[in-house]
């Protein structure tokens, strides 16, 4: 479910949706190396996504969640939220990646395997032929500066704003494929999972480059 709303420096003002003027997307890029390492499916789960206005630092929000981000491994943008905003100047993107707490439930059972144990991030694929599924309970908040700022954003033509990523990256280290299934490697995996979420910019026709 979509909301859309801002949050002025002094908490008044909230805006209805009656028509979408801004989508956001995510962007993966293509994979690296050789085919030792091959994903089939990479997600997480996004709580929250705002926009910030440029100049007086008050937030938009795009959407609140939880929602699922399932990204798409062939080069093609996956909008993840439409909404209503006001028109102006946008500066940079907010959002923050986490588990689901423990009295939400999501249609996806990757994400809660019990009530102790539920994850943020999740990855399927294969290294050296060997399945492997590789699930991570990191909270990323993370606020990414446009590309080209600010980002306009008019009353009525949408205005679509990219994410761009490389879910492959993920199990890499100093340039070499890392082993997703060894428990010693989680660490440098999480903190490529975080590290990989730096680049956003205005793309009006999704084609994962700035405009």
């Amino acid at each position: 479910m979509s909301y859309a709303g801002c949050n002025e420096n002094d908490g008044s003002g909230v805006v209805n949706p009656t028509g979408d003027n801004v989508s956001v997307g995510f962007y993966s890029e293509s994979p690296q190396g050789d085919n030792t390492l091959i994903l089939d499916e990479a997600k997480f789960l996004l709580k929250e996504m705002k926009l910030e206005r440029d100049g007086d630092g008050s937030d938009c929000d795009i959407k609140l969640g939880p929602f699922i981000v399932y990204l798409d491994l062939n080069q093609e943008v996956v909008i993840s939220a439409l909404a209503k905003i006001p028109a102006g100047d946008y500066s940079e993107i907010k959002f923050k990646i986490h588990k689901p707490g423990p009295n939400e439930q999501l249609s996806d059972p990757d994400f809660i395997e019990s009530t102790s144990r539920r994850f943020s991030v999740v990855a399927r694929g294969s290294f050296n032929a060997i399945p492997f599924v590789y699930k991570s309970d990191i909270t990323v908040v993370k606020e990414i500066e446009f590309e080209h700022h600010p980002v306009s954003v008019a009353e009525a033509t949408i205005v679509n704003i990219t994410i761009r990523l490389s879910p492959f990256e993920w199990f890499m280290q100093n340039g070499l494929i890392i082993d997703p299934l060894y428990e010693g490697n989680k660490h440098v995996i999480d903190q490529n999972i975080k590290n990989s979420l730096k680049r956003a910019f205005r793309d009006l026709d999704k084609n994962g480059e700035p405009d």
